[in-house]
């Protein structure tokens, strides 16, 4: 015990008691030793600490030795007990060895005693403590509260420097509240599910301990930590962490968490989850009897709203049944506005009735009932529930009430005919359009303003019910109820039986009005029949009458009806042709009609012009139309009106014209055939009696000979290009070739011409330009194109040749330079003998017409440019008009 005393006074005071000195020389004094040095060991940190000393104060608490760098000191000697070690002495210069070795045992039992009864002491305070956190436990009521005096617990329990509580969310831990740390010193308020920390937590049953690690989230330097989840079953709630343990007053071996902090941790913690769930529980329940004691009360007050209810909707059955048993407006409106003012009915004070006018877009008063000023609504209610005893029930009380009913005076006269625009109005308009109830109250009013002051002034209060009567379709007038006089509150259950009650009202004021109306209607209809009939007569026989050919054929092709011009062209009695199939009109009409089936399908007009047939009086030629029938919705065809107008003498009277213009134009070709052909035929002759007159000069005759010879020449070509032109109809010889090598080739033969011309051939060919045609016509209309284009051109011109394709064509153009066409030659250009040439039959470029368009299905024009003029002409490239016979 001679040690005890000195080691319990530096473990509770530490160094500056100087206890571990003064055992020091207890010991050299017991061993007779020079000198003296004690160490204990820190095994978490694997070392040796001095902490007594005979002699160099200044290294206690300094000097530190790792136990291999220990055992190696001389006169080094291991304080254990029960194989641990607990320190070590080393004694220098000893005298007495045998004392030695029994001083150590004692010294080694006194200190493992020691730091046991130190460490009881500390568990001690921490059960102490965990009894405190039982009276945390019981105290709090609210899980925050509960929260708060755990950690405070947790902290002095630990002796930790903080301890904070990161609360389980579903994207992961937010901190929740902490004792001994504010918000101020954390780095992140939440963390995610995949952070590192949070992981080793949640995989470990016990908690984690960490030592010398630094936390992300925390702002503070963290030496040590402990955590641990807090659990309910399987489930975690969050996460508890202790952070840097505190130094005691004394010394102590270990100053940082241990395995038994962190089973202290992991046992209040679990103990926390239980308290948690209990109050939680607990306040659960408490508001569940909170609940439940309001729903007792709401039940009662709903219990008695539902009579009040039940007893209102039997008022809206015998309020539907009297306005259902009237055929009279006046009195529907009597009925639907006592029922509402009734002391036996809903009571309201008055009530105000405006019927819509669509025509003008207003409301217009017809009716209000209820008090005047100074009339007692009291005295006003008893007797008319005195007179309501001698009824059978309520629905016979309105009735016979609402025929005696006077509304000429009173409040009626006062609104009665007025118009309200309900347009822009914030009230009307919202109940008239949208078809919404509205509940006006004194707030509801100032937030309208001055807008809604004509039904204010008029009502007088800033209290009251707005309602729709709506129809089948639409809103057809508006209600509003009041309680100027009683003053009563409008409630809910009130809104919503009147809800009924309008719909209701606005069906049964409809069927009046619609009875009233149908009434008129059918006196109407009885005069629009006669009508009818009169004008279903006069259509009869205007459609019969016509000089044009009528049918309607329905979808499978039957003929409907027709008119009489129809059956003369058909050639069969109309009798005979109405219901019947258009196959039995005969194979002359069936592809006319034929045609009617695919108009159904387009849902388009189609006409059909001088379409000629052989009908049973003969070749008759006919324009047809064909018009889809619709349905009266517009919608659907129901079937095709086909109408056949005889144009056969129109056509005949065409044909005779056109005969006629052909001769015309016959006298016309021969008379220029004729001045063509008298030119060279009068030079012939001229040459042939200078050559008679001349047989002894045989030169001469020679010379006149050889201008014989090309004026001959020149009749030929005359004859030929009369005979290319007049020709109606040739054998075409349609092969693939391309029309660049054509290009080339036509360039190549006018070469020497241009050359004389003095003007430049060029060409711009696309990549490729295969055809199917007649190959040698459109040579000929190349070599045409280029000779008047050299022809046209000036000295020192230039001749542009192009071909490209454009979708299934092939275009060709020839531009050259020169003066330009005038608006009066392009319109002839291609008319037959014009020509601007002065020499020329003018039937090239009609020829060229003539084999691209009618031959080969193109198409040529020409089209004047700056500084030229181009001709241009397209062909198909799959070949148009294909092997014409002649």
């Amino acid at each position: 015990m001679r040690f005890f005393d000195l080691i319990m006074e530096f473990l509770e005071s530490g160094y500056e008691s100087h206890a571990m000195d003064k055992l020091a020389h207890l010991l050299c004094e017991e061993a007779q030793a020079e000198a003296c040095d004690v160490f204990l060991f820190e095994d978490y940190k694997s070392q040796f600490r001095l902490v007594g000393s005979t002699h160099g104060q200044e290294r206690v608490g300094q000097e530190k030795f790792g136990r291999d760098e220990l055992e190696k000191l001389e006169n080094c000697f291991l304080l254990e007990h029960d194989t641990n070690v607990i320190g070590a002495v080393i004694m220098r210069g000893t005298k007495r060895v045998e004392v030695l070795q029994k001083l150590l045992e004692e010294l080694s039992k006194t200190l493992w005693i020691a730091e046991k009864i130190v460490s009881m002491q500390e568990a001690v305070k921490k059960y102490g403590l965990l009894s405190e956190l039982t009276d945390v436990f019981h105290s709090c009521g609210d899980p925050d509260s509960l929260l708060k005096g755990t950690l405070s617990v947790m902290r002095r329990a630990l002796n930790a420097e903080a301890v904070l509580y990161l609360m389980k969310e579903r994207e992961g831990y937010v901190f929740k509240d902490a004792d001994g740390i504010d918000r101020g010193q954390l780095i992140y308020e939440k963390l995610p599910v995949s952070h590192s920390f949070v992981t080793k937590v949640e995989k470990s049953e016990r908690g984690i301990l960490i030592a010398k690690t630094q936390l992300d989230f925390l702002g503070i330097k963290v030496k040590s930590a402990i955590a641990c989840a807090a659990r309910l079953n399987e489930m975690v709630l969050g996460i508890v962490v202790a952070v840097n343990k505190i130094i005691p007053t004394g010394y102590r071996s270990r100053y940082s968490f241990d395995e038994l902090d962190l089973a202290t941790l992991n046992d209040m913690v679990k103990r926390y989850s239980l308290a948690h769930t209990r109050v939680e529980y607990q306040q659960s329940l408490k508001e569940q009897i909170e609940r439940l004691t309001l729903s007792t009360k709401e039940y009662e007050r709903l219990i008695q709203q539902q009579q009040e209810y039940l007893r209102k909707m039997d008022l809206v059955h015998s309020l539907s049944n009297a306005m259902r048993a009237s055929y009279d407006l006046v009195n529907v409106y009597k009925i639907l506005l006592l029922g509402l003012t009734s002391g036996k009915g809903f009571a309201f004070n008055r009530a105000l009735l405006l019927i819509r006018d669509r025509k003008t877009d207003t409301l217009v008063g017809k009716m209000w009932l209820g008090p005047e000023e100074g009339e007692n609504i009291e005295e006003i209610w008893k007797e008319a529930e005195r007179r309501a005893v001698s009824y059978g029930d309520f629905a016979q009380y309105l009735r016979e009430e609402a025929l005696m009913l006077d509304v000429k005076g009173g409040l009626t006269a006062r609104i009665e005919g007025r118009m309200f625009h309900y347009k822009d109005h914030p009230i009307l308009e919202r109940v008239v359009l949208r078809r919404r109830i509205i509940h006006v109250t004194p707030s509801l009013l100032e937030s309208f303003g001055p807008s809604a002051q004509d039904l204010v002034s008029l009502l007088n209060v800033d209290e009251f019910l707005v309602l729709p009567l709506v129809g089948r379709w639409d809103t057809i007038g508006v209600v509003v109820l009041d309680n100027k006089f009683t003053k009563k509150p409008i409630g809910e259950v009130d809104v919503e039986v009147l809800r009924i009650v309008v719909d209701s009202a606005g069906l049964a004021i409809e069927n009046v009005m619609n009875y009233e109306e149908l009434r008129k209607k059918t006196e109407s209809l009885e005069k629009q029949k006669n009508v009818i009939d009169y004008l279903h007569r006069f259509t009869e026989n205007i459609l019969q009458n016509l000089s044009t050919g009528i049918a309607v054929v329905d979808k499978n092709g039957r003929i409907l009806q027709c008119n009489r011009m129809f059956s003369n062209i058909v050639g069969l009695p109309q009798e005979r042709i109405a219901g019947e199939h258009y196959f039995e009109l005969g194979s002359v009409f069936q592809d006319i009609f034929g045609v009617a089936m695919t108009v159904q399908e387009k849902r388009e007009t189609f006409e059909l012009s001088e379409y000629r047939i052989e009908a049973p009086q003969g070749e008759i030629f006919l324009n047809v139309k064909y018009s889809p029938l619709w349905d009266p919705m517009n919608e659907s065809i129901t079937g095709v009106i086909v109408t056949l107008e005889d144009v056969t003498q129109k056509v005949r009277m065409e044909q005779e014209q056109k005969e006629r213009e052909k001769l015309m134009l016959l006298g016309e070709v021969a008379a220029r055939v004729a001045h063509e052909l008298r030119n060279p035929i009068t030079v012939i002759g001229g040459f042939i009696n200078r050559a008679k007159k001349n047989l002894s000069n045989p030169q001469t005759v020679e010379k006149y000979l050889d201008v014989i010879s090309k004026e001959v020449e020149n009749l030929e070509r005359i004859v030929t290009e009369i005979l290319e032109f007049s020709k109606p109809k040739s054998i075409l010889e349609f092969t693939e070739f391309d029309m660049n090598e054509l290009i080339e080739e036509v360039v190549y033969i006018m070469q020497e011409k241009a050359k004389k011309a003095n003007v430049i051939i060029e060409t711009k060919l696309s990549n490729t330009a295969k055809v199917v045609a007649d190959r040698t016509k459109l040579k000929r209309v190349l070599i045409n194109l280029v000779q008047n284009a050299i022809e046209a051109s000036p000295p020192n011109g230039r001749i542009l040749i192009r071909s490209f394709q454009e979708a299934d064509k092939v275009v060709v153009s020839v531009f050259n330079t020169g003066e330009p066409l005038s608006d009066k030659e392009l319109r002839k250009i291609f008319t037959p003998f014009y020509t601007t040439k002065t020499q020329g039959t003018g039937l090239g470029l009609p020829i060229c017409k003539k084999i691209v368009e009618d031959e080969h299905g193109g198409r040529i024009w020409a089209e004047p440019k700056s500084n030229g003029m181009e001709f241009s002409f397209e062909i198909p490239m799959k070949g148009g008009k294909k092997n014409v016979q002649g």
